[in-house]
């Protein structure tokens, strides 16, 4: 059962990171650290997270962790940090660590194939700049179309692409204001399974994301950390915790910073 991030938490949490050696923790970025918006090319951090961010990557025995959708290509010029940083991008199937080495998973040719017909099929419904083109997947954005008819659009690709991930052997899954065909298995899990088989046993470590792509992430870190989900109002989530959330971002913002200070 999900319980509220309360300042008591918050303060258990400080006392935990404080008495460690070494901690892990992995955001999300879109609707974590950034707000959600309509245009998913100008998702700039909320005002005051880059600052903190930076604050938790010069802690040398506190590993921070981007897990994103998006490529991570796309993270550094959104995010605008002045220090280099760890990325997982594409839902796992990116991996760019802070040194700047990049490894991308491979993925079967039926499997690539099966993301080009997807795309192909929904480019007649969407602008070619809401169907987005990953290496392990290819999400459809609905952001843009008027809210009356996102409900039908959401219903239209799912209808296109059912088909093509049962042929392909793809899977589909909903996210925020949009749809994503993508390889089984190619999930957020994979940052937390990767990351923590290169860290101790007792690291403090937690995942702090908002969407349904988060889950696989909460439910691979099981009782092994602090899975907190972000959002207004609590809905079924693997995750333990819910960072109520505030407009103006101040949520993580102040999050973020009592975790840095606790591990100065």
């Amino acid at each position: 059962m999900t319980k509220i991030w309360t300042a008591e938490q918050q303060a258990d949490f400080g006392q935990q990171l404080a008495a460690s050696r070494r901690a892990v923790l992995f955001f999300d970025y879109d609707g974590t650290l950034a707000p959600i918006v309509k245009d998913r090319n100008n998702a700039r951090p909320y005002p005051g997270v880059r600052e903190a961010f930076e604050r938790l990557l010069a802690i040398k025995h506190c590993r921070t962790v981007l897990v994103s959708g998006r490529s991570v290509t796309e993270l550094q010029p959104l995010l605008q940090s002045r220090l280099p940083f760890e990325a997982w991008g594409s839902h796992g199937g990116e991996h760019l660590r802070a040194t700047g080495q990049f490894c991308q998973a491979s993925i079967p040719e039926k499997a690539q194939e099966g993301l080009h017909v997807a795309a192909a099929r929904v480019a007649s419904l969407l602008a070619a700049d809401a169907i987005e083109r990953k290496p392990a997947s290819v999400a459809a954005h609905v952001s843009a179309v008027n809210a009356e008819l996102i409900p039908q659009f959401l219903v239209d690709i799912e209808e296109l692409w059912e088909p093509v991930a049962e042929d392909f052997g793809l899977e589909l899954l909903d996210f925020h204001e949009g749809v994503e065909i993508r390889v089984p298995g190619m999930n957020k899990s994979r940052a937390i399974y990767s990351v923590l088989s290169e860290e101790p046993k007792d690291a403090v470590t937690a995942y702090i994301g908002d969407d349904v792509t988060d889950e696989d992430a909460f439910r691979a870190l099981g009782n092994m950390g602090h899975s907190i989900l972000v959002g207004r109002e609590k809905r079924s989530s693997e995750a333990k915790w819910l960072l109520p959330a505030s407009a103006d971002g101040r949520h993580i913002i102040d999050f973020i910073h009592a975790a840095a200070s606790a591990l100065s």
